[in-house]
């Protein structure tokens, strides 16, 4: 009898009743924290009810800043428990051996960010009238914890020529203030109408419309497609393609416009005074390309920028 007196009173003097002994900690997957510290009650369920509210009070450490997210192993987290329920030399650990913990807010998941990022895209390619539009991300973004607020979002592809991007950007932003940027990999997948080979074309050929013709392909699974076929007009092959095949940027040269030792017209403009002189060239050239002209004249030799067919311009 006297024995079971002392008991009682031991369990008087630590502060927890007999059924202390039984103590359950049941650890969660995740835990939505609304104050500046992270509690026993925000990461576990603890058991037996009669214990919960007071156990459930106990500081652990700082919870994770607004729009932050941090998980913790289980065993780092019993330690902290030890050092704060002092005596309990039988508690019984169940549930997650992670526990992921973020403050009260919004969660992004990656389907939301992947809309962020399609959305802007279809936008920005609108006028191409391209059909499944989307960004194919080389690894899916983790889902995000956000502040409550305003939530905007600015999406920075890596390339000025969207459909090269191999990158993309996304800031998010609450209440106007920046909380998350995400550097994402990937690529453009599109299906828009690209060029190819209207008949069997031969290296060296100069094209025409009537070799032309355009198909829808998915511009991802392709290397430098040309998109307008007026851009390729009068450019020359580099190889020989065969009928339907898709005519890459890669494939063309631009014909050269002055031939080697060819009689050309040199202009030279000085404000409202333009010069006209007969000239002969030293090798052959391509549009915009500077080469040197002898003027037939002087007998001198300067330097001419191609800009049409037999006709070149003195850079003085």
């Amino acid at each position: 009898m006297k024995q079971v007196v002392f008991l009682f009173i031991l369990g008087l003097g630590l502060g927890y009743p007999l059924q202390g002994f039984g103590l359950q900690v049941n650890f969660k997957d995740e835990a939505v924290v609304d104050g500046p510290m992270l509690t026993l009650g925000d990461v576990a369920e603890i058991e037996p009810a009669a214990r919960a509210k007071d156990l459930g009070a106990i500081v652990l450490f700082p919870a994770p800043g607004p729009g932050k997210e941090r998980c913790f192993q289980s065993r780092t987290l019993k330690a902290y428990i030890f050092d704060a329920v002092s005596g309990q030399d039988s508690i019984q650990w169940k549930g997650a051996e992670v526990v992921c913990v973020r403050p009260d807010g919004k969660r992004l998941g990656p389907g939301e960010i992947r809309s962020m990022i399609n959305n802007e895209l279809k936008a920005a390619v609108s006028h191409l009238q391209a059909e499944k539009v989307n960004f194919e991300l080389r690894n899916p973004p983790e889902s995000l914890a956000v502040p409550t607020g305003r939530l905007e979002s600015e999406i920075i592809f890596s390339d000025p020529d969207i459909l090269e991007s191999r990158r993309v950007t996304v800031i998010i932003k609450v209440d106007g203030q920046a909380v998350e940027n995400l550097t994402l990999a990937g690529r453009v997948q599109a299906y828009l109408p690209v060029v190819a080979a209207a008949r069997k074309l031969r290296r060296g050929d100069v094209l025409k419309q009537g070799d032309l013709l355009t198909t829808a392909k998915n511009i991802a699974e392709l290397r430098e497609p040309v998109l307008d076929p007026g851009a390729v007009l009068g450019k020359r092959l580099k190889r020989t393609v065969a009928m339907n095949q898709i005519i890459g940027k890669h494939d063309l040269d631009s014909p050269d416009l002055v031939k080697r030792r060819q009689i050309v017209t040199m202009v030279l403009k000085k404000g409202p005074l333009v010069i006209r002189a007969k000239g002969k060239s030293s090798r052959s050239g391509k549009k915009g390309e500077v080469i040197m002209i002898e003027n037939m004249r002087s007998q001198r030799e300067v330097p001419c920028r191609v800009v049409g067919p037999g006709l070149v311009r003195v850079e003085y």
